[in-house]
């Protein structure tokens, strides 16, 4: 395995393993500029940027599984109020003190929120 194609990020935990793939004599020195352009784009978005123009809001759905990295605290403390409604009502169906006029719930349907299904 050549060290310069394994990506090592444990941070992330993220690894790979590009030894296999035949990428041609100085591909990835050309696109060293698209990478960090990338990076700083993902950071900036990690931060709060203005993503959704037409809409004039931010994206971070990913501050779902941790709102600690929401850009500001009134973003995680909403985050984490939600997150807890949501498995309080789990909960609820779960144990049963929730149910449908028709008893226990036994069916569950997700309608699509526009972006992704990260949401359910």
């Amino acid at each position: 395995m050549k060290s310069e194609l394994y990506l090592s990020h444990p941070d992330a935990q993220f690894w790979a393993d590009f030894s296999f793939v035949d990428f041609s004599d100085g591909y990835l020195d050309s696109m060293t500029e698209s990478i960090s352009k990338a990076l700083v784009s993902m950071k900036e978005l990690e931060d709060g940027a203005i993503a959704n123009p037409d809409e004039n809001r931010m994206v971070g759905h990913y501050w779902l599984r941790d709102p600690e990295l929401a850009p500001n605290d009134d973003l995680t403390h909403a985050i984490r109020e939600t997150l807890a409604k949501v498995k309080e009502v789990a909960e609820a169906v779960h144990s049963g003190s929730l149910q449908s006029p028709q008893g226990t719930f036994t069916d569950l349907l997700v309608i699509g929120i526009g972006g992704c299904a990260l949401g359910p």
